[in-house]
């Protein structure tokens, strides 16, 4: 299978070009990283190349063109293994390739392969003038296989599928969710695949709801095992779980699979920054959350969505303690994420001086002695409650819901930071900009040409 994946920003600078409104058929190019997981193969759109009006011949139905002013990106392509995109316009919606475009792509994507040094496939895509899309690959040998699906990316998130999805039964444990949200959602939930990412406070109650919800798999990462402190608010656990020191994700699988609605789950007892495989398959998914308190994990997770194109929810729970046995407030923070959004880092939620003190004490326990009186309150534990975990953790839920279905009265876009304080029982939301981290930017759909995903210590802590 291939999914194709662009972000929001990318897909609209390509309707501009495409669709100009002088009713001529337009050309583009995308640059896009890959990853390459079990089988499957993602197209990450990364760069994108409007090839100019002058350099092509336009009519209302073809565009023919040169390679020479592409030939930057077949060099490109060729260096660092990327997959190259070709995008044209077509003004009736959903009608197929013509076979002038059969014609036209076998010629140009023979050259491709031709630059190239992988037999891994590129594709050819059509953008209609509502912007939506729809494609297929060509593979080494010229033939065409349909793109089942194309995700674009941005406050909210829109697919475009060209399967048999639609045909699917819904079961009757699903029907009151279809009644809700409607068959598309329903259906499209069937098909996702979420990731979630710290499996005991936040965590367990978003996995208990995507299960309800009737999502298709869940990747579960947590390399922790239950204890009795966490009873009070993992779903599903229990003494004996305790009393053996069960793992957490085997715990929650268990569960799963003693509910019966057939979500296929998938765990792995580790930390994301120590598993390779982990990390993997947290990039194949369609959505991750975030219900971790180490900065560390946050970070990762931040470089997941920006490097693999995976929108992100970030769950940040505090309950203050009043030093008499109370607590003095309790606040939460839901964060979304889309590659080239603010980062968690410029949205303050951790400082690289917190980042480089976590990453040091898991790399180098003796030097993060030495240099612990540097960083502040690194250790310090906040209570955890099940009533207000599942407040934040549905609030979280009903976030993602929010950017597949546009339930909301107003844009997805007020919605990139939801804060929450229970004490005053106050909900603000905020808007968040585009991303002024360079690398950040660099960086988005860079798939598997990702930087080392390693955390420098910073010598400026010292």
């Amino acid at each position: 299978m291939v999914h194709f994946k662009i972000t929001d920003k990318m897909c609209q600078e390509l309707k501009n070009h495409l669709h100009n409104g002088d009713g001529l058929e337009a050309l583009a190019f995308v640059l896009c990283g890959r990853l390459n997981h079990e089988n499957n193969n993602w197209l990450l759109a990364h760069e994108i190349f409007p090839m100019p009006y002058e350099k092509c011949e336009r009519d209302f139905d073809h565009v023919s063109w040169k390679t020479e002013p592409i030939e930057h990106l077949l060099e490109k392509a060729k260096n660092k293994g990327f997959a190259i995109v070709k995008v044209h316009s077509h003004f009736k919606l959903n009608s197929d390739f013509s076979e002038l475009d059969d014609i036209s792509d076998k010629s140009f994507f023979e050259a491709v392969y031709g630059w190239s040094n992988s037999d891994l496939p590129h594709a050819s895509v059509v953008m209609y003038p509502d912007g939506s899309m729809k494609g297929r690959t060509i593979e080494s040998d010229m033939s065409f296989k349909t793109i089942p699906k194309i995700t674009v990316l941005g406050s909210s998130i829109n697919q475009f599928q060209n399967n048999d999805l639609k045909d699917r039964a819904i079961g009757k444990e699903f029907i009151r969710n279809q009644q809700t949200f409607g068959k598309k959602t329903t259906q499209i939930l069937l098909d996702l695949k979420v990731g979630v990412v710290g499996c005991s406070g936040t965590g367990s109650p978003v996995i208990e709801q995507l299960v309800r919800l009737g999502v298709g798999i869940i990747v579960l990462v947590d390399d922790d095992n239950v204890e009795h402190n966490n009873l009070n608010r993992i779903i599903g656990s229990t003494i004996s779980d305790a009393d053996i020191g069960k793992l957490k994700v085997n715990a929650i699988k268990d569960h799963i699979e003693r509910i019966g609605l057939n979500t296929k789950v998938i765990t792995f007892p580790k930390k994301i920054q120590e598993s390779r495989e982990a990390l993997d398959s947290l990039a194949s998914c369609d959505f991750i959350f975030g219900c971790v308190d180490s900065i560390e994990g946050r970070f990762y997770l931040n470089l997941i969505s920006t490097y693999y194109l995976v929108p992100l929810i970030d769950i940040g729970v505090k309950l203050v303690a009043d030093g008499d046995g109370g607590i003095d407030s309790i606040n939460g923070n839901i964060h979304y994420i889309n590659p080239g959004s603010e980062t968690l880092l410029e949205r303050k939620v951790f400082t690289q001086e917190q980042l480089t003190a976590e990453s040091l004490k898991r790399i180098s326990p003796q030097e993060y002695k030495k240099r612990k009186a540097y960083f502040d309150n690194l250790d310090v534990e906040s209570p955890a409650v099940i009533s207000v975990n599942m407040t934040f953790a549905a609030f979280a839920v009903n976030e993602m819901l929010g950017r597949f279905h546009h339930y909301r009265y107003s844009d997805n876009t007020k919605f990139s930071q939801t804060c929450i304080n229970l004490s005053d029982w106050d909900i603000n939301t905020k808007t968040v900009n585009e991303t002024k981290s360079k690398s950040a930017r660099g960086y988005v759909g860079i798939g598997n040409l990702e930087p080392e995903m390693e955390i420098y210590v910073s010598k400026t802590a010292v």
